[in-house]
């Protein structure tokens, strides 16, 4: 998918699966909002309110690893009305390519036309993603942005969480750059997870310039971080997936 590298790109809002919608005010400031599936957690309760506060705010269920998702939850899921979804601890394009067929499936009996489930990967999130030496561009067409966490990379290898630009891991930074890249490869967004721990404004302002300077389209947030957000945090210089349908 080509990139229009002078829209501006909302950033995307993580809810946890019991957290109850914030103010419309805050829903208006955000592009999509990205609901954990990856349990039992009410998620057509969760899109169902979102779609009645805000008919153009996205709706994703954040589900995976691809090894745990069953073709009976993405028959719930896509039958409760959700634009897309998010896939966790994406390792490489087969990962993909295995959602992709099994969305087609679900799709198909819930009636919906063909790809119109719209795929986000959380990236270079686990040592085979980053190690990984294959390209996502035709993976899926489905695919239009890649999220990295640094906090899930750091997890997953055992360094240490990220605290400030002056100490950041060398693992984080490979990390990062792996997810741009292989979105710039792809011609995808590339859209970077704020810290938890970023709650004032300083940080919150820190932590999307660094954004900025490397290379990503918009941030990812949780809804105490939202209000913080000034306009620059839409990074209207870099390239949108063109999620919106």
């Amino acid at each position: 998918m080509s990139v229009n590298r002078q829209q501006t790109i909302k950033p995307l809002l993580y809810l946890p699966a019991t957290a109850s919608l914030p103010e419309p005010v805050i829903l208006s400031a955000v592009q999509a909002i990205v609901v954990d599936a990856t349990g039992d957690n009410g998620i057509h309760e969760i899109v169902g309110a979102a779609a009645a506060k805000s008919t153009s705010l996205l709706r994703f269920a954040r589900i995976g690893p691809i090894e745990t998702i069953t073709e009976a939850a993405l028959d719930s899921l896509l039958a409760s009305g959700i634009d897309g979804v998010v896939l966790a601890g994406c390792r490489g394009p087969a990962d993909i390519q295995n959602l992709n067929v099994l969305l087609r499936v679900a799709e198909a009996i819930a009636g919906i036309a063909a790809e119109d489930t719209t795929i986000l990967a959380e990236y270079a999130t686990t040592p085979q993603s980053v190690l990984s030496p294959h390209s996502l561009a035709g993976a899926s067409p489905r695919l239009t942005g890649l999220i990295f966490n640094a906090s899930a990379l750091a997890e997953a290898t055992g360094c240490s969480e990220l605290t400030g630009e002056t100490d950041t891991a060398s693992v984080i930074v490979v990390g990062r750059a792996s997810a741009v890249l292989r979105a710039r490869e792809a011609g995808i967004a590339a859209y970077d997870v704020l810290p938890a721990h970023a709650l004032d404004d300083a940080a919150i302002k820190r932590y999307c310039a660094t954004s900025t300077r490397n290379g990503f389209s918009a941030v990812v947030v949780q809804p105490q971080q939202v209000a913080l957000l000034d306009p620059s945090a839409s990074l209207s210089s870099r390239p949108t997936a063109g999620a919106q349908r």
